[in-house]
């Protein structure tokens, strides 16, 4: 008799306690739940992020922004690893663009010969295929400046005359070729312009010079001192 009444009291603690851990869960539940239903479904945004030119966005609606391409080319036309055919008397060279938001490549062509030539300057994108394409006269014994940003308003003399010309190679542009008749000679350097997507050469923005070479293969190589 006496171990059916110790029975009898376990299973009615046992019912208890069960009890009590139903009552603390739905007590829980209920401090979980928002004080309005239409809450559950809100979630706070992540915060806008912004690209180098300070535009605040979840994408670049800028139709002249360097993330954006300025040329469209039907995929039926080019192939991939298309590469410029050498010109005869002409030298190519291959280099390097970088035509982003916080950066711009300028370009320098002389003409030291006495009639004017015509130099083709191509872009292509990271498999080879022609993504810009603009051919520039240069007189007979002058200069030119290309730029592929914008210039600053009112610039010092030197940038003044004659003209830059944009060259705007976007960032898909990945490689570029000029093709130099007798006479013409390039050079050229990336400079920074950080949070404005224009070139002032009236400030010390930083520059690094380009690469160029005939073999495209060995634009991406490193300068090896012997």
């Amino acid at each position: 008799m006496k171990k059916f009444r110790w029975l009898f009291f376990g299973m009615i603690g046992g019912i208890g306690l069960v009890v009590v851990i139903l009552w603390v869960v739905s007590v829980s539940n209920a401090l979980a739940e928002p004080a309005h239903p239409a809450m559950a479904s809100q979630q706070t945004p992540p915060a806008p992020w912004r690209d180098e030119s300070g535009q605040t966005g979840t994408t670049q609606s800028d139709g002249t922004s360097d993330e954006k391409s300025s040329i469209t080319i039907a995929s039926d036309t080019l192939g991939p690893s298309v590469l410029p055919t050498p010109v005869p008397g002409e030298t190519q060279v291959f280099f390097t663009p970088t035509d982003n938001d916080a950066t711009a490549t300028v370009l320098y062509l002389t003409n030291t010969d006495t009639v004017a030539h015509v130099v083709a300057l191509r872009g292509f994108s990271y498999n080879g295929v022609l993504v810009y394409s603009l051919n520039i006269n240069v007189g007979a014994t002058s200069f030119l400046r290309l730029v592929s940003d914008s210039v600053a308003s009112a610039p010092p003399p030197s940038w003044a005359t004659p003209a830059p010309i944009i060259t705007n190679f976007t960032d898909f542009t990945y490689f570029a070729s000029l093709s130099l008749p007798k006479g013409v000679k390039v050079e050229g350097y990336v400079v920074f312009n950080p949070g404005t997507g224009v070139v002032n050469p009236r400030l010390d923005q930083g520059a690094i010079p380009l690469r160029f070479s005939t073999d495209p293969a060995t634009v991406f190589l490193p300068s090896v001192a012997h």
